[in-house]
């Protein structure tokens, strides 16, 4: 694929991702589903932003460079923060249908095999660490949703999974 294909390919992925994740939000009345589909909207918005910039350099045949990650706020540093300030509210409350919740994960995993897929077919180091940046960033989100999912579902096995895949903070 082509450079101007894989960027437009990302761009329009990443603004569909915040026109879903706003959505998703707005139907949810958990809150801690809430508050993660707003976060992760806000994000995509970052990175909507970063690929429109690259893209339209690329489209005028500029030279580009990553020049290091972006400071993106972690989703797990905000959701932290809430679940920190949230002690008093049930949280498991209000888990409606999920599968929204399911789209989410399986978007969040397409984005990152693509952008694997663009990293590993990049011709120069900057399109490398972009894609790599974009990819790290996906699975960082599909983490978060699957953090979360699994503490609302399925506590038993949530308490029970190998604590480097999941935030032990939220076992309070």
């Amino acid at each position: 694929m082509e450079k101007v294909d894989s960027l437009e390919f990302a761009l329009d992925f990443e603004i569909n991702g915040t026109i879903l994740y706003l959505k998703l939000a707005k139907k949810t009345k958990n809150i801690l589903i809430k508050q993660l589909f707003y976060s992760l909207a806000s994000q995509e918005i970052d990175h909507a932003k970063r690929v429109d910039e690259i893209y339209e350099m690329v489209k005028e045949n500029k030279e580009w460079e990553v020049l290091g990650e972006r400071n993106l706020s972690s989703i797990e540093i905000t959701l932290k923060d809430f679940f920190r300030k949230a002690k008093k509210i049930n949280l498991k409350r209000d888990i409606e249908n999920l599968s929204g919740y399911k789209i989410a994960m399986e978007m969040e995993e397409k984005g990152y095999n693509a952008y694997n897929n663009f990293y590993n077919n990049s011709k120069n180091d900057s399109e490398k660490i972009f894609f790599k940046q974009l990819m790290e960033q996906e699975k960082e989100h599909l983490d978060s949703l699957r953090n979360v999912y699994y503490y609302l579902t399925k506590t038993g096995d949530w308490f029970q999974e190998d604590e480097s895949k999941i935030w032990s903070w939220m076992n309070i």
